[in-house]
């Protein structure tokens, strides 16, 4: 196929998928209809069913899309020159402003998955697993590096992840802090998580 019709084939897919978000944001997966979604998009049924199968296609889509943004936003920050800490800093960041730039997205996340099927529930977990295995390693590095002093890597990977993915339940964007600090902020707590000690780089 042609690059530029790929292109086209792909923003309409995703502007798709953005009111499928919108939508079950707002009324839930059970009150969304496929009708719901053509209208808000303004055109017709037959438009969305040219990519995608029906309203679990949808879900599934969203699921995919928001589960590759958490693994690439891990792997891009651990992919950059630096220490452990500098690291982990970098991913907390990036994952708390994603949450909260995409909070329609993250709390669709959060609140339906119990509409998956088993099948696809299961390649969730796997890619879910992949992810929390990634962090924890990050951690462990850390510490032995010296860098990090926890005793468990991986309950410290998991209530990182919690922390930052469960500020959609708080987050408000007119509210008391800008994303920028909640996101230093929020940083700085796994860091804590994770008891990084500063003065163990500072000779570096």
């Amino acid at each position: 196929m042609p690059p530029v019709k790929e292109e086209i084939r792909r923003f309409k897919r995703e502007r798709i998928l953005e009111a499928a978000s919108q939508l079950f944001y707002e009324r839930g997966f059970s009150g969304t209809t496929m009708d719901d979604v053509a209208g808000r998009l303004s055109v017709t049924k037959p438009f969305i069913y040219t990519y995608f199968e029906n309203k679990h296609a949808l879900l599934v889509a969203i699921y995919e899309m928001a589960t590759q943004r958490l693994l690439d936003t891990l792997q891009q920050a651990m992919a950059l020159d630096g220490t452990p800490d500098e690291q982990l800093r970098g991913f907390v960041q990036r994952f708390a402003r994603e949450n909260m730039e995409s909070v329609m997205l993250s709390t669709v996340f959060l609140q339906e998955e119990k509409h998956l099927d088993e099948k696809f529930l299961m390649s969730i977990r796997k890619h879910q697993h992949t992810f929390d295995r990634q962090l924890a390693e990050l951690i462990r590095r850390g510490s032995a590096a010296g860098v990090f002093h926890v005793e468990d890597a991986t309950v410290a990977s998991l209530a990182i992840t919690g922390m930052v993915r469960w500020l959609q339940r708080w987050y408000k964007p007119d509210g008391r802090l800008p994303v920028d600090e909640i996101s230093r902020l929020l940083a700085d707590m796994a860091l804590g998580a994770v008891g990084y000690r500063p003065e163990t780089t500072a000779g570096r």
